[in-house]
């Protein structure tokens, strides 16, 4: 009988995994916040996390973010401000529908946030703290 050499298991894709469920918060993990577009950038603030932690322990709900960090192709595409806090990980998009939770949603993000914007089915909060504030659009 041979030797069979074995071949190395390649754990780059584990590696990626877990960095993507890395979790930040008691109920936020980093993949939640990477960029929508496949590249992986997910450089958010801790003070954006932290801050949405906050807003989560007191609204008693899941807060789902379809849109945090975005790269400047995926910014692009998605039609957003060239000068768009998201670009440097410094806002997210909440998803919100109820009329019910979207008001005591924003309630909430009034008492933590400086920069809200309000959409039909989302609210846009920011910790940018180059661009005016407090401010509501």
């Amino acid at each position: 009988m041979g030797s069979e050499e074995k071949e190395a298991p390649d754990y780059r894709g584990a590696r990626e995994a877990a960095k993507r469920r890395e979790k930040l918060t008691d109920n936020f993990y980093r993949d939640e916040f990477a960029c929508k577009c496949g590249c992986l950038q997910s450089d958010i603030s801790r003070k954006l996390v932290s801050l949405l932690q906050d807003v989560r322990d007191e609204y008693g709900f899941p807060i789902k973010v379809t849109s945090a960090v975005r790269c400047p192709e995926w910014n692009a595409k998605v039609e957003g401000s060239p000068t768009s806090s998201h670009l440097e990980g410094l806002a997210s998009d909440l998803f919100c529908e109820d009329a019910h939770l979207r008001y005591r949603l924003l309630n909430i993000l009034f008492t933590k946030f400086k920069r809200i914007g309000v959409y039909k089915n989302f609210f846009h909060v920011d910790v940018d703290d180059k661009k005016p504030n407090p401010v509501c659009w």
